[in-house]
């Protein structure tokens, strides 16, 4: 079983985020990394799960946080060989 959210956005706000590019899916997809990232941020999330909400690799999350101004790092050293054991799994599937 998945847990599901469901966002409103205003319709006062609905042009200026068409306007900008957005769509209904474009914004699901940077408030689900967005909600990873901060979860993460705040250590509620391993960095391996805040991929998987994300749903990138965490090849990819790592630079996505580092383009939030985010540590890569950010969490106690005991899941560090966890989340190192992680990447090298997922670098060599790539």
């Amino acid at each position: 079983m998945s847990l599901s959210l469901n966002v409103q956005i205003p319709e006062s706000l609905q042009h200026a985020l068409e306007l900008a590019g957005y769509s209904a899916e474009s914004l699901g997809v940077e408030a689900r990394r967005a909600l990873a990232a901060s979860l993460y941020a705040r250590r509620v999330l391993t960095l391996t799960q805040a991929a998987q909400l994300a749903q990138m690799p965490v090849r990819e999350f790592l630079p996505f946080l580092a383009s939030l101004g985010l540590p890569a790092l950010n969490y106690p050293p005991s899941e560090l060989d966890h989340d190192v054991e992680s990447i090298r799994w997922q670098m060599h599937e790539g």
